[in-house]
């Protein structure tokens, strides 16, 4: 089994940044038609069931009794009819009795029968109900089952990483933190599609650690012409300088001599314009800086050069400056002397890459740095064939004013500007915002929260309080009530009745007694549970979140509209073996209603295939660790 490159995708047409994963499972749509319901039982057939085990033992009873009763009053009746009639009247009595007897024991067994019946009747309409019920299921479940066939089948047409690119329109993107090794593959998988998409591409790393290896192979690999020069090792071989005019040279040098310098120093930088002008309109259209360099050591007293004609020399010896004035100007200029002596072509190459390598002073480093800069500028307005994209790597190191330049000749030409800052501080924060920004590992705190305040903030509703309480209540009352009353009285007298006196006495007496008792009892529970939510006005993205940034992840914040996008992106270029890998942007679809989206359990989430180590891709410098990945 043959390996393939994949390097080579990453040239595919399409500006990306890196991708965004989006789990393809979350779009998966459930079976919304219920499942069928067994039917039930008719009533009358319960109904018959109860009715014959309510009564069994009664009825049988009830049809031997009855049996017995008519076959014993047919035996005496018809006995005493026949009595003196022939003995086959007789047989026919006691026949008749016989069956009488014999139905009431028919009865007493369909009646211990009925309930067998019954149940029998029940168990067969169960049976049929159950046959209906397990074809309907089965129908049910073959639709179920063709409903997920299917929507597995769109669910594995549906890719989980799409491209994330800059929004239509916009010219510069700003990458802000990271490390080197999240640069480096920023620089693959961004500067891979912008070479595929805009073509030509020069490169200009400030950071000294030839960041752009990846970028170079890539090229490369899909055919595309390559020239790297390491400043300022081979200075010899580059000319920052070449085919300007005197002017245009003397605007350089001073302005790179100056840098940041403060507008007070405006006579100096006069005098010095002044002193270059003379001896570069002398030297023209010759002019080189070897032979600048020959021309201020003349000015200062020095031997001549072999690289100045008599008549140059002549003329320079006509000027009156100060010796003192020529020789800090040569000293500033002399790191600069081997630049483009070895006569080298410069060239046009698809992708060309300046870098800052580690030999040089800072003096010769800021001076190049300067002067690579203005290069820069030159190359965007006159380029032939004209660039596409440019890139620098270690923007903190240029002035802001420098990049504003910068940045206006790319926009007006239609250049795409990728700026690299390490850090968010004085410099890059006047600067950003003039395009997208793309936001890496922040690991500064301070750093980290001027990046939250740049993303911005939002409203929300979080809960603020939570509220329980349980509370309970008895009551309980019991009265006795007890009441007693007597009375007493009585009558005596006489009474005269005919010749007797009688005399008579009654007494009454009378009682009674009453007694109650009450009780009565209360009790009541209560129990609240109340919650209540407040809008508040936080970061959109909390600071701690930038500082704990994976090394291959950015948040790109996207222009868009009213108000800005936030994007999750993934640098890592190993993404490109995953399957399901979009190289263009998708369109946003909206996910299921929550009553049809399906939320699969772990063990049916098909687990993406590790990413292999990039080192297996392209072998990576020293420094780099291999298969260093966020997703590890």
């Amino acid at each position: 089994m043959t390996n393939v490159d994949p390097l080579p995708r990453l040239a595919t047409e399409g500006e990306r940044l890196g991708w965004i994963f989006s789990d393809r499972n979350l779009y998966r749509r459930r079976f919304t038609e219920p499942p069928p319901q067994p039917a039930p039982l008719p009533p009358e057939l319960g109904e018959r069931l109860a009715r014959a085990e309510r009564g069994t033992t009664r009825r049988v009873l009830i049809s031997i009794g009855a049996g017995l009763l008519l076959a014993v009053l047919i035996g005496c009746c018809g006995g005493v009819l026949a009595r003196d009639d022939s003995d086959s009247a007789r047989t026919v009595v006691f026949l008749f009795a016989g069956l009488a007897f014999l139905a009431g024991i028919a009865g007493a067994v369909i009646a211990a029968l009925m309930p067998g019946w019954a149940r029998k009747a029940v168990a067969t309409a169960r049976q049929k109900a159950q046959d209906e019920y397990a074809r309907d299921h089965a129908a049910w479940d073959s639709r179920r089952q063709w409903h997920d066939q299917q929507q597995q089948q769109a669910v594995d047409a549906r890719t989980e990483w799409s491209a994330a690119s800059p929004s239509p329109g916009t010219r510069r993107v700003d990458i802000i933190g990271g490390t080197m090794y999240g640069w480096e593959a920023v620089l693959t998988v961004f500067g891979g599609s912008l070479l595929a998409t805009r073509g030509r591409m020069v490169l200009a790393d400030f950071t000294g650690e030839a960041l752009s290896g990846e970028l170079i192979r890539l090229a490369e690999t899909t055919n595309r012409s390559v020239r790297e020069l390491v400043l300022p090792e081979q200075l010899a071989e580059f000319d920052l300088v070449a085919g300007l005019t005197p002017a245009e040279l003397v605007d350089g040098l001073v302005e790179a001599m100056y840098g940041d310098a403060p507008e007070g120093n405006r006579a100096e930088r006069s005098q010095d314009a002044l002193l270059l002008t003379e001896v570069s309109t002398i030297l023209a259209p010759r002019l080189t800086m070897g032979r600048l360099l020959a021309a201020l050591r003349v000015l200062a007293g020095r031997p001549a050069s072999p690289l100045l004609t008599p008549s140059e020399r002549e003329q320079l010896l006509s000027l009156q400056f100060d010796p003192a004035r020529v020789r800090r100007i040569e000293a500033f200029l002399h790191p600069l002397e081997e630049m483009g002596s070895a006569g080298a072509a410069e060239g046009v190459a698809d992708l060309t890459c300046l870098v800052a390598g580690g030999e040089g002073g800072q003096a010769q480093n800021e001076l190049l740095k300067d002067l690579t800069v203005q290069w820069l500028g030159r190359q965007v307005r006159r380029a032939e064939p004209p660039i596409g994209s440019l890139i620098l790597l270690g923007a903190d190191e240029i002035h802001h004013r420098a990049l504003e330049r910068l940045s206006t000749l790319c926009e007006r030409r239609g250049i795409r500007l990728v700026l690299f800052f390490a850090h968010l501080r004085a410099d890059s924060l006047r600067t950003i915002g003039g395009g997208e920004v793309a936001l890496m590992r922040l690991g500064n705190h301070q750093e980290a929260q001027q990046a939250a305040e740049f993303v911005g903030r939002g409203h929300k509703f979080v809960l603020s309080r939570l509220t329980r309480s349980l509370g309970g209540e008895e009551t309980h009352t019991l009265a006795d009530t007890y009441g007693e009353s007597e009375s007493k009285g009585g009558e005596r007298g006489s009474r005269l009745g005919g010749r007797h006196l009688r005399r008579f006495s009654s007494t009454n007496w009378s009682k009674s007694r009453n007694w109650s008792q009450t009780e009565s009892t209360a009790r009541g529970t209560n129990w609240n549970d109340a919650s209540s939510a407040e809008r508040v006005y936080e970061y959109t993205i909390e600071p701690r979140v930038l500082q704990d940034l994976p090394e291959y992840a950015m948040v790109l914040v996207k222009n868009e509209g009213t108000g800005s996008v936030v994007q999750a992106v993934e640098v890592d270029p190993a993404i490109v073996t995953l399957p399901r890998v979009s190289m263009t942007p998708l369109p946003a679809e909206p996910l299921p209603e929550p009553s049809e989206a399906v939320v699969p359990a772990p063990r049916a989430l098909e687990a993406s295939p590790p990413l292999p180590q990039w080192g297996a891709i392209s072998d990576p410098p020293q420094q780099r660790e291999p298969g260093r990945s966020s997703h590890e």
